[in-house]
């Protein structure tokens, strides 16, 4: 009884999997799995888009799958998922530039940044010339927040630097610049570019303070501002 129980598991299993390869409409799903994931139904987004992936034969499918499925879990916190999906793209294209920076990130949040360092410096290599100034200056803030992280002032301050040169209305580099300043203890110019990363958050989305990246940059300028104070 038990082997029969298997042995009809194992051909369900089968039917399953030959249905989903050759009866899918993988392009459909991915599409659909790109639209649930601008409305913000990320569970959706990883059934859809992790349907398509096994049906698409195509690697440069499969790796815009893979990173679709690591955004998804990333918004859901699931960094350790989001970080396997983008080894597997990685697996199939070691110099898939979003797929390294975004696995640096990832790193950095695991607070893995030596290895963090490694993605961003070779993601940030293969980008220049190939990404736009907003995304160069996003992911120098990354790899000066993973510089700060292991007490490398000087490469997070160049970082910070790079990346208001080529977006000077970018929030997270002035908060990137507040917290080299910070950490020099040079508080009052710190003050300064946690204020203005916060205006500028609040001239993009008048909510943001409501989200919790805003509420951290928030209590930021609290926190600098006291210090700054008691300094004097």
């Amino acid at each position: 009884m038990i082997n029969f129980v298997r042995i009809l598991t194992f051909i369900v299993a089968l039917v399953i999997t030959t249905f989903s390869i050759f009866y899918i409409d993988a392009e459909q799903e991915f599409a659909m799995a790109q639209k649930a994931y601008r409305s913000g139904d990320m569970d959706q987004t990883l059934r859809m888009a992790r349907r398509a992936n096994r049906a698409f034969s195509e690697t440069d499918k499969k790796v815009d799958a893979y990173y679709l499925q690591a955004r998804a879990a990333s918004k859901m916190n699931w960094n350790k998922k989001s970080k396997v999906y983008l080894d597997r793209l990685l697996n199939i294209d070691d110099e898939n530039i979003n797929g390294l920076l975004f696995r640096g990130e990832i790193l950095h949040q695991l607070d893995k940044n030596q290895m963090a360092l490694i993605d961003l410096n070779k993601g940030l290599s293969l980008a220049s010339g190939n990404s736009s100034n907003k995304t160069l200056a996003y992911y120098h803030t990354q790899r000066g927040l993973a510089f700060l992280s292991l007490n490398q002032i000087n490469e997070a301050n160049e970082d910070a630097l790079e990346a208001i040169k080529f977006e000077a209305g970018l929030p997270a580099a002035h908060d990137l610049m507040s917290k080299v300043f910070e950490e020099k203890g040079d508080l009052k110019n710190a003050l300064e570019e946690c204020e203005k990363a916060y205006e500028l958050s609040q001239e993009k989305d008048k909510l943001s303070f409501m989200t919790p990246e805003g509420r951290k940059l928030s209590d930021r300028v609290v926190d600098i501002k006291g210090k700054y104070l008691l300094s004097k």
